[in-house]
């Protein structure tokens, strides 16, 4: 599986809402925290509309109109909704940096944890401040939260000319240790 489909299968990927039509605006809530958000500040972010039982991928043309392959389609009120959560810069330039066997073995150990690519609260990647062309080494941290544990990750490299070298070190909050070479 790569990197792609991974990323397109984790939990907790998405915020799902439906949207209102309020005051002249359409406006988001999530079903999860029940907060509200303008429609409008999502109009970049990749987005999917719940139809006929299945989520089908949709693009913003313009104020209530999306696109859905090659037809525009009117927002209704009450539509229900998914918007892919955003990842961090810092963590995102971290996922690219790992090899496709570190990213899949990172995947799988958070995804047996009960976590999800998604869950990262908060990303220290050391890595990214290394001059790409030297040989460097060190630690970055990372905190996951599933709404039930939070888990710390610290992510041991070494990135010379020879060896390219991770280790994840996982602790959850319950107590649970794993290592990943």
């Amino acid at each position: 599986m790569n990197r792609y489909q991974l990323l397109q299968e984790q939990p907790r990927a998405y915020t799902s809402g439906n949207v209102e039509y309020i005051n002249n605006e359409w406006v988001f809530f999530d079903e999860e925290s029940d907060e509200a958000y303008l429609l409008a500040d999502f109009v970049s972010e990749d987005l999917e509309i719940h139809m006929n039982e299945v989520w089908i991928r949709a693009y913003f043309f313009e104020d209530d109109v999306i696109q859905i392959e090659n037809k525009q389609y009117f927002l209704q009120h009450g539509e229900y909704i998914r918007i892919r959560k955003k990842l961090q810069t810092s963590y995102q330039e971290f996922l690219h940096e790992l090899s496709d066997e570190a990213f899949t073995k990172l995947v799988d150990a958070l995804n047996e944890l009960d976590y999800s690519i998604y869950d990262c609260i908060y990303c220290h990647n050391f890595l990214s401040f290394q001059p790409k062309d030297k040989s460097a080494q060190g630690i970055n941290f990372f905190l996951f939260d599933n709404e039930d544990l939070v888990c710390s990750l610290h992510h041991s490299f070494i990135r010379d000319a020879t060896i390219v070298k991770d280790r994840f070190s996982f602790a959850r909050t319950d107590g649970l240790m794993m290592e990943i070479h």
